[in-house]
């Protein structure tokens, strides 16, 4: 995408060129580094495109083949200007787009958050907020390690978070639960860290030093490799410290509290088939609509689907388009029978053993009750697992002399 605008940039011309010569011609001007693609024959000539710049070096393989050429089109942004050389505005205030697109290209436009569970978006931008990182922000300003580490120490229930800027949009992917193909190999020196509580069942090494045995019990954030090597003399005497990035897998086993609770008694909604339906335009967050209708429902939905605009893949821009509908319903009174209250509190216990699954998870043990009492349905009690417990961390380097 990028390759097509810089070529449109500069300016193109479509050319034909016929004549006995015109295959020679063309390996001429490949061999020659003349910039031209996308040959291909049409009846007794050839086609093909050629830079602006490279259509004036033709001459002298024109001259030495003597086939004939012929202009079919003139593209790019050049030839723009010199057909409409008389009409100062346009030309401005193409200039002016141009340069406002180029601007935005300093700055993020969308942060997009993926992998969330345990935690909202909301509850993530609140946080980017706090850290002066919106929809606006220079990109320069943006440290993505130091990001992901300030963000690892703020939502502790999460294993992993990797931060990553692509064009204009800000990427943050969160791992709740470490899976192998998650880690990657370490390229500098570094610690294996444990990120959440357990007892190791299992410890591979492939470089740096154990720190950690089998059925120890860790905390998160306890070393179990260590990138730093020792190395003694047959006195047992320290003669170097080198550092290396530690390699391994660590597995452990981790117990997970499940508590999910809900009232018997619920509202259900049921849709009158009243609705209504706003646009509107929203500008680097802000909404902006001044024929946003009256609702004059008592209980409604807003549903909403926002349109982000953007150029290629990543590069988005300060503007989407947002439709707004609202939908009328009345609660209707219902209560769930044992049964279903039972059914309904499985489901959700099977959904959060089978994301756990989906992430690689081993279920040891699931000790999780269901209890139904006048009200409400419990279900409460352990899941015990194993899993990958071990994830790179930055490693201190001492100077020679200190502890």
């Amino acid at each position: 995408m990028l390759k097509r605008l810089i070529t449109w940039l500069k300016g193109y011309i479509i050319l034909s060129v016929s004549g006995i010569s015109k295959d020679r011609f063309i390996n001429l001007c490949i061999k020659n580094n003349i910039d031209i693609w996308k040959i291909y024959d049409n009846n007794d000539c050839k086609l093909f495109h050629i830079s602006k710049k490279s259509f004036k070096e033709l001459e002298t393989y024109i001259k030495k083949t003597n086939v004939n050429i012929e202009i079919i089109n003139k593209k790019g942004l050049p030839f723009i200007f010199y057909r409409y050389k008389k009409r100062k505005i346009f030309l401005l205030g193409i200039i002016v787009f141009f340069s406002v697109i180029y601007s935005f290209s300093f700055f993020v436009w969308d942060i997009n958050i993926t992998g969330e569970d345990i935690y909202t978006d909301e509850q993530i931008i609140k946080k980017l907020e706090e850290y002066n990182i919106k929809p606006g922000t220079r990109i320069n300003t943006i440290d993505c390690e130091k990001l992901e580490k300030n963000l690892r120490k703020e939502f502790e229930d999460i294993a992993w978070i990797s931060c990553e800027i692509r064009g204009t949009r800000l990427n943050i992917n969160l791992i709740e639960t470490i899976a192998p193909d998650d880690i990657k190999e370490n390229k500098y020196p570094c610690n294996i860290i444990a990120v959440k509580d357990g007892i190791i069942s299992d410890i591979y090494i492939e470089s740096g030093t154990r720190v950690k045995e089998k059925g120890d019990e860790v905390k998160k954030g306890d070393i179990l490799i260590t990138g730093a090597v020792n190395l003694y003399n047959d006195y047992d005497e320290l003669i170097e410290t080198s550092y290396v990035p530690a390699n391994g897998n660590v597995y452990a086993v981790v117990k997970y509290d499940y508590d999910e609770s809900f009232e018997l008694n619920y509202y259900e909604k049921e849709y009158t088939g009243n609705k209504k339906t706003d646009y509107g335009l929203s500008l680097a967050g802000n909404y902006l609509n001044h024929l946003k209708p009256k609702i004059k429902y008592n209980n409604y939905d807003i549903i909403s689907i926002d349109k982000k605009i953007k150029i290629g893949s990543y590069f988005y821009l300060p503007f989407s388009l947002k439709k707004n509908c609202i939908k009328e319903y009345e609660p209707v009174l219902k209560k769930y029978d044992n049964k279903e209250a039972e059914n309904k509190a499985r489901t959700k216990l099977n959904l959060y053993i089978d994301e756990l699954n989906k992430k690689g998870v081993e279920i040891l043990e699931n000790n999780v009750k269901i209890e139904i009492d006048e009200s409400k349905c419990r279900a409460h009690g352990e899941i015990i697992t194993k899993e990958l417990i071990g994830v790179p961390a930055d490693i201190t380097i001492l100077n020679q002399g200190e502890e």
